[in-house]
């Protein structure tokens, strides 16, 4: 394990999609807090831009790239862009993803699935394939991909889509794992439990105990995890965790998955 530092990042260069809100925006101002210079990509080119500025003002090194991860063209410029800005490619964060609720299988709409495997699955191996045929060539890298508890169990509340992709990117995890160990690429997910995100700023705005009564039932905490608990989670996968520490998943709920 690394020695803890104030800058461990100190000369690597990152690529974090979806970074344009939630859970990607804050791990971006992290990761750059932490010596990294950080690529910011979204579809959003308004809060993309504003992100890159406001690190940037901060003395961090950041920028951002427009993508659209349904589009394996997209993709790989993504990872090109990012080599040829920085000069290398040390951390991925493979964070973006779709969400959708309910939905029985046989009232699922086929459009719904398309959607959620293409950008939440589908894009992940894609965007891996990118950063570990430079990670290949180069010496190694870090990569974290963002799952979800559903990757690990069923959902009353996710759609067939949403469980099957999150399940299929821990897969994508342990599999790139274990083709890469002995070349320098440790692969590792997350799976957060329910985020403060925009998305739930309404629910907040009701007051802890609206808060409390909504998680109560999923959530032994009865709150939701901060996107920096998630992003400090992320900082330790790509500077302090030790070289044997791959193929791993870790949950950030509160204790939700081991809920009976």
């Amino acid at each position: 394990m690394s020695e803890f530092q104030s800058t461990p990042l100190s000369g690597k260069v990152a690529l974090i999609t979806g970074a344009t809100s939630g859970i990607g925006k804050v791990t971006a101002q992290i990761l750059c807090q932490n010596g990294a210079s950080v690529v910011i990509s979204g579809r959003r080119s308004k809060e993309g831009s504003q992100i890159a500025e406001n690190l940037q003002a901060q003395g961090n090194d950041a920028v951002y790239i427009k993508s659209d991860l349904g589009k394996v063209s997209e993709i790989n410029s993504l990872v090109d862009q990012t080599i040829e800005r920085f000069g290398a490619l040390d951390i991925a964060f493979n964070n973006a993803g779709i969400f959708d609720r309910g939905g029985l299988f046989h009232e699922y709409e086929d459009a719904s699935w398309d959607d959620l495997i293409s950008i939440n699955l589908s894009a992940v191996f894609y965007c891996m394939k990118a950063q570990i045929s430079y990670m290949v060539r180069n010496g190694g890298g870090v990569i974290v991909n963002n799952a979800s508890i559903v990757g690990h169990r069923g959902s009353e509340r996710a759609s067939p889509g949403y469980v099957a992709s999150k399940h299929g990117v821990i897969g994508l995890t342990r599999q790139a794992a274990l083709q890469y160990a002995n070349l320098g690429i440790r692969v590792n997910s997350i799976s957060p439990g329910p985020t403060m995100t925009e998305i739930q700023q309404p629910l907040v705005d009701e007051g802890p105990k609206a808060v409390a009564a909504h998680l109560a039932s999923l959530n032994p905490r009865a709150a939701f995890v901060a996107p920096q608990e998630i992003a400090n989670v992320v900082l330790y996968l790509c500077a302090y965790a030790p070289e044997m520490m791959t193929g791993q998943d870790v949950a950030i709920d509160g204790g939700q998955l081991y809920k009976l």
